[in-house]
């Protein structure tokens, strides 16, 4: 499938405009550790809202959505808890004003305000750098895979080469322009890919003819409601996964999804774009919009999955299809689309994959600068040595991720890996250290460690001695059992956080949970001591957001497939929670503050490595 000339200009013209802002925000960039991972934490939080928004509408993730709606319908909306897809809602309820007030650069370096700076807090941060190194890698592995597979479509290249192509011209702008240039061309990219979803989505439901629609589904394939072993999906296997006891897959989605809401930001990045706020305000807000600018992802997953199933009316495509529902995507837009719009959408597209692609090199680069190179190798080094090392080790990450992706070949099996399995080790550690004074940095790095060889154990028995891959139903809850375990004995068996640190975190902070003896601490000091919101006030707006945020995604689906008395329904139950949170939430938002300059926020970074390097 070949693209016209006008097409190709298009694309060419979109990808010279996002490097060319790239390379004008090098200089800003170039100032030090925290303008190259953090902006300076100058940014507005609507510009970090549009960036966070757009780095989750990736053009992978979005095939994979709209291969689980063609094979499942409606109830593959399901699948995506497993990602926790109403995370948003904990964003602007608490999680967000949560990492701001930490004031760290990375999760990593987090680990410092949360078990102090000594060997307990240095193991956990270690533990948490490579965890995260693993998981970057791997993300930039599966979204390889995605680039491959969609390049391959409209380019004369195997999938392989397809992904070092674009991997490797757009990683210039990535590696060069820092997150002043990443946040700067996202603002850029969710504007033409919200547009380009929209006109989609109206393609879409233009498209969709409800009799002939009713026809090419199996029965059931509008029902949302899950049942434990639907009769339409026995015997479907999908992407590597056997949906035939579906009931237990939802079982697992939701408990790892809410899991994951609970403990914070997994992919990483997104930590970095709380700590880049101004103040915990902006941090609570960004959370908000950065939930709404979503939307438009489901209505656009939607359409393509209704054109596809509709049919593309080319035997050759049809078949294609039929045999890797994954590459629904560039198909329909290649086959479906007049000239001009292709170029467009493709433009809108790879916006997505770019905003992903470029704030998980970003993210990564941060920890391998921050949490390796400054804090064991050089901490003296300057600003201008460690701006050479990010540009360094942004690099060497986007090769990383080309090699990862010579070895997948599908997307939904790397999607299951990084978010199911490995997930299912990390977050009984994450979760627990938001909430539970007890656990110290050897019980956090044991559950990380633990749970990370776990994870690669199961892969190893997958590849090497099972004919087919172990259920998610089933390797899911023996791992993460097995970290919970493996995380609270630990702690138990040595010696506690010290109490200035836990106090100071507690004050800090404010975290919720089990914190008696720390909140007993602040108090001796401060009598007067009062968090900024109760906790429980907290948790009911999480709850009402979470309601507001499923209902709104799901009236997209139902939009497009015509049922506008459902969608309309769910519409105003959003409009309903917009109103309560604005009371509950909004009206109790914490005041604004100024932070401090971008060179002062530099020169602190490179002092507080300094100083922990004194004390080691």
């Amino acid at each position: 499938m070949n693209l016209s000339t006008i097409d190709q200009i298009i694309v060419v013209l979109y990808l010279v405009s996002i490097m060319s802002i790239g390379f004008a925000m090098k200089r800003k960039a170039a100032k030090g550790m925290s303008s190259y991972f953090l902006g300076g934490r100058r940014l507005p939080w609507w510009a970090l809202a549009m960036s966070g928004s757009s780095s989750y509408f990736d053009i992978t993730g979005t095939m994979w959505i709209v291969s689980t709606f063609i094979a499942l319908g409606l109830k593959g909306m399901w699948v995506h808890w497993l990602w926790g897809f109403p995370i948003t809602a904990f964003y602007l309820a608490y999680m967000g004003k949560w990492i701001r007030r930490s004031d760290a650069m990375t999760g990593a370096e987090w680990m410092k305000t949360r078990f102090g700076s000594g060997k307990a807090g240095d193991i956990a941060r270690l533990s948490y750098t490579l965890f995260a190194i693993l998981t970057i890698s791997a993300l930039l592995g599966y979204s390889a895979i995605g680039m491959g597979k969609f390049g391959a479509i409209f380019l004369p290249f195997s999938p392989l080469v397809c992904a070092v192509l674009i991997l490797g011209i757009t990683g210039v702008y990535v590696i060069i322009g820092g997150f002043h240039g990443i946040v700067r061309v996202e603002i850029v990219q969710t504007v033409v890919l919200s547009a380009g979803a929209i006109v989609f989505a109206v393609i879409g439901y233009m498209h969709f003819d409800a009799a002939a629609f009713a026809a090419k589904v199996p029965n059931g394939w509008f029902d949302i409601i899950p049942s434990a072993q639907p009769e339409s999906l026995q015997g479907l296997v999908s992407g590597g996964t056997d949906y035939s006891l579906f009931g237990a897959l939802v079982a697992v989605w939701v408990a790892k999804g809410l899991l994951l809401c609970l403990s914070g930001p997994e992919q990483l990045y997104d930590f970095q774009r709380f700590l880049a706020a101004k103040d915990e305000r902006d941090a609570s807000k960004l959370g908000a919009l950065w939930g709404a600018i979503h939307t438009v992802r489901w209505c656009f997953a939607m359409a393509i999955a209704v054109m596809a199933i509709m049919g593309i009316g080319n035997a050759a495509l049809d078949a294609q299809l039929k045999a890797d529902p994954e590459t629904a995507l560039p198909l329909i837009i290649g086959s479906m689309l007049p000239v001009g719009l292709v170029g467009f959408m493709l433009a809108a597209l790879l916006s997505g994959f770019l905003a992903t692609f470029s704030s998980t090199v970003n993210g990564g680069a941060a920890y391998l600068v921050k949490d390796v190179y400054q804090r064991y190798m050089n901490p003296k080094a300057d600003n201008k040595t460690l701006v050479r090392v990010s540009y360094l080790s942004s690099a060497l990450l986007v090769i990383v991720g080309l090699v990862i992706s010579v070895f997948g070949t599908s997307i939904n099996t790397a999607f299951l890996w990084i978010f199911g399995t490995l997930a299912a080790g990390i977050l009984p550690p994450n979760v627990l250290r938001w909430y539970w004074w007890r656990l110290n940095g050897q019980g956090y790095a044991a559950g990380v460690f633990g749970g990370m060889a776990l994870s690669l154990g199961q892969v190893f028995l997958d590849t090497m001695y099972l004919e087919t891959p172990l259920p998610l139903y089933i390797g899911f809850p023996v791992i993460a059992i097995a970290s919970t375990i493996i995380t609270i004995a630990v702690s138990l068996l040595t010696q506690p956080t010290d109490i200035e640190t836990l106090k100071n975190f507690y004050r800090k902070v404010q975290p919720a949970g089990a914190w008696r003896p720390a909140r007993a601490a602040v108090l001796a000091d401060e009598p007067h001591f009062k968090k900024q919101s109760s906790f429980a006030l907290d948790l009911f707006n999480t709850a009402v957001s979470m309601v507001g945020i499923i209902a709104l995604y799901v009236s997209m689906l139902y939009l497009i497939l015509h049922r506008l008395e459902v969608a309309f329904g769910l519409l105003a139950t959003t409009a309903t929670t917009v109103i309560i949170l604005y009371f509950t939430w909004y009206k109790n938002l914490p005041p604004a503050s100024e932070p401090m300059s971008e060179d002062v926020e530099n020169m602190m970074e490179q002092r507080d490595e300094l100083l922990l390097e004194g004390r080691s």
